[in-house]
């Protein structure tokens, strides 16, 4: 097996169209549960006398937990 292609015959870095599909479902399933978690941990910290906010708006906290979730699921 040459280097950077995977036993298909495929360059490392290329995903095939079910790949995609089965990625943007995973995404699509785990971000509003990413942003429950952001909405969650940001009335938690409202809460309590935690002084350190977050720059990102959580709907980019959500969608890099998301990303970054679904991410593992390709590494294998």
């Amino acid at each position: 097996m040459s280097e950077g292609k995977s036993a298909t015959g495929r360059k490392s870095g290329q995903m095939d169209l079910s790949d995609r599909l089965l990625y943007a479902t995973l995404l699509a399933l785990s971000f509003p549960l990413c942003l429950i978690a952001a909405v969650v941990a940001r009335l938690v910290s409202g809460i309590g006398h935690h002084t350190g906010r977050s720059s990102q708006s959580i709907f980019a906290e959500a969608k890099s937990a998301a990303y970054a979730a679904v991410g593992y699921a390709f590494h294998a």
